[in-house]
């Protein structure tokens, strides 16, 4: 495994986006009280101000110089592999490790949307906390470990989000969404069940998982084929991440189809049920705003950072990003050249 690359991947972010920004109105409790129509038209848009590693409001760099842009809003997605899903952590190291990273980008100036899927076994400086819950420190570490630290899962969300901040430049992100991933048979139960393409074979789980095969899941099917890795495919995080798409491009199709019928008590029902399994610092009023905006701007590809695959000394598998590749995304993303 050491030495394998992975390259940017391209996808077709609509689909995944329309999914994301539903599910995260609908988990919210956006809608709880009306239709998608019921909107409010007099929410005042707020956006996050990145804020860099670099400074200044310009930096230079091969010879260009850039200026950061204004207008936009970063949300940090995040699927948590946490078995208590009690609200009062014992500790500060229980909360679970964040299984999937999706870093969405709303861009009001450009009109558009970037998405970052993230590999959890992404090395980056993260924050630990001693066992009376003081920072002790920083050490550098597989990115989904982040998650662990904190009192509660506000501070869970918050330690991930300084990790994605430390990959990616010192960007600094305000607002996330969680949901613990063992509530993924809930959720595809609410939905009616989930049919995906399977990106390759996995007679691990099912004879029937042959690549090219279009599957309907039920709940545990759902949750096994997003979750599991040690004894799936290639057992990579890589290969997860592809099945994690397949999944969230089958469940578009059902989500987008509840969502414009009017069916209220299926959000009530999807809300219901999955309640306890969500934690997120978005306002009602911010996320109505923002998924209204995103809706109608034009979805960039998924990206996915290139790198490395190596073993830890711990026996655990380590993927080191290409900083340049780093550099090239936040520039492309957050700022724009200055002629």
């Amino acid at each position: 495994m050491a030495g394998k690359r992975t390259g940017m991947t391209e996808h077709h972010g609509r689909k995944l986006l329309f999914l994301i920004i539903g599910l995260t109105v609908l988990l919210a409790g956006v809608l709880i009280l009306g239709t998608l129509s019921d909107r409010q038209p007099d929410v005042k848009e707020t956006h996050d101000q990145p804020t860099s590693s670099f400074l200044l409001d310009r930096r230079v760099y091969n010879g260009k110089t850039y200026v950061e842009r204004t207008g936009i809003t970063s949300v940090l997605l995040m699927g948590v592999d946490r078995t208590d899903l009690s609200p009062v952590q014992t500790g500060y190291r229980s909360g679970g490790q964040a299984d999937f990273l999706l870093l969405i980008v709303i861009d009001s100036s450009q009109r558009k949307v970037s998405m970052l899927h993230i590999n959890r076994d992404t090395m980056v400086d993260i924050v630990t906390l001693g066992i009376l819950g003081k920072k002790v420190g920083t050490r550098s570490a597989q990115i989904c470990l982040s998650h662990a630290y904190g009192a509660n899962q506000l501070e869970n969300g918050q330690y991930t989000m300084e990790a994605v901040s430390n990959l990616l430049e010192g960007i600094e992100l305000k607002q996330f969404y969680s949901m613990n991933m063992s509530a993924m048979p809930t959720l595809n139960d609410v939905l009616g069940g989930v049919t995906v393409t399977m990106p390759g074979d996995y007679p691990e789980l099912d004879p029937s998982y042959v690549k090219g095969a279009k599957i309907t899941l039920n709940g545990q099917q759902a949750y096994d084929f997003v979750h599991g890795r040690m004894n799936v495919g290639n057992t990579t995080n890589s290969d997860r991440m592809l099945r994690q798409r397949a999944y969230m491009d089958g469940a578009q199709e059902v989500l987008m189809k509840k969502l414009t019928s009017g069916d209220t008590d299926f959000i009530n029902r999807l809300y219901d049920e999955l309640g306890d399994s969500l934690t997120t610092n978005i306002t009602r009023g911010q996320m109505i705003s923002e998924a209204v905006k995103a809706a109608k701007y034009s979805i960039q590809p998924v990206a996915q950072l290139e790198g490395d695959f190596s073993m830890g000394m711990d026996g655990h598998v380590e993927f080191h990003a290409d900083q340049s590749k780093i550099v090239d995304w936040v520039l492309a993303t957050y700022f724009r050249e200055e002629k």
